[in-house]
């Protein structure tokens, strides 16, 4: 697993990155943690450098966290993005990129392990999961992480991801029972990717691709509370 940790204050920098790499121990895994001193530094590498989850610290001189999750995502829909930040308010600025979470300064290993753990369990997901899917160019496999939402038809399924729909030949019930359980159904002909939910309504949800899905009433109280404890962890 790569990560990356952009921060401008040396001393958090180092801190954080050996809170990363003791975790790493204790759990057995293999991490590549490489650090940035700023956002412009970050965005001069990352072209040839692809990363898995990133520490990125909000408040850094001239290009901020902020703006550098959101030149990201013009490119990277998947990687995992964490927010660095001495001020609360900042939080609900990282749901505009799909951040995963946001740690609040000074750092605390309280929080900042069950950040990793769930990283690690996405990450896993993303890597080592995929279905057999179909569309003009004929059969690939699709990594579950790929996946925005699933919508049904009778017992044709459409697969959406970013730029492309697959289709897969099989009912609502068994496509549930296939998926991870971070795909929940929020409408009866729908099935949505919470990793890729920005913002839920009443009765509807809105992707981080802008795209728009109902939220049946049925389904609504799981899908808020899916939604709450992927960015809050409680």
């Amino acid at each position: 697993m790569r990560i990356a940790i952009c921060e401008d204050d040396a001393t958090m920098q180092e801190k954080l990155r050996e809170a990363i790499e003791d975790w790493a121990e204790s759990r057995k895994m293999k991490v590549d943690v490489i650090c940035y001193p700023s956002a412009e530094a970050f965005v001069f590498a990352w072209p040839g450098i692809s990363f898995d989850l990133a520490f990125l610290d909000i408040q850094m001189k001239n290009m901020s966290g902020i703006e550098l999750a959101k030149f990201i995502r013009k490119t990277d829909s998947n990687m995992l993005l964490v927010f660095v930040t001495s001020f609360k308010q900042y939080a609900l600025d990282g749901y505009d990129v799909n951040a995963m979470h946001y740690l609040i300064k000074p750092l605390s290993l309280a929080k900042l392990l069950p950040i990793l753990d769930r990283a690690r369990v996405i990450w896993t997901s993303h890597r080592d999961a995929a279905m057999i899917v179909s569309n003009e160019a004929g059969q690939s496999t699709l990594p579950y992480g790929d996946i925005f939402y699933i919508s049904t038809s009778s017992h044709i399924a459409s697969v959406h991801t970013g730029n492309s729909v697959y289709e897969l030949r099989k009912p609502m019930n068994e496509l549930i029972e296939m998926l991870p359980d971070y795909f929940l159904m929020c409408h009866r002909s729908y099935i949505v990717n919470i990793f890729k939910v920005y913002c839920i309504y009443k009765d509807s949800l809105l992707l981080s691709n802008e795209v728009s899905l109902p939220v049946s009433r049925k389904k609504s109280k799981a899908l808020h509370d899916a939604f709450v404890r992927l960015h809050t962890g409680r």
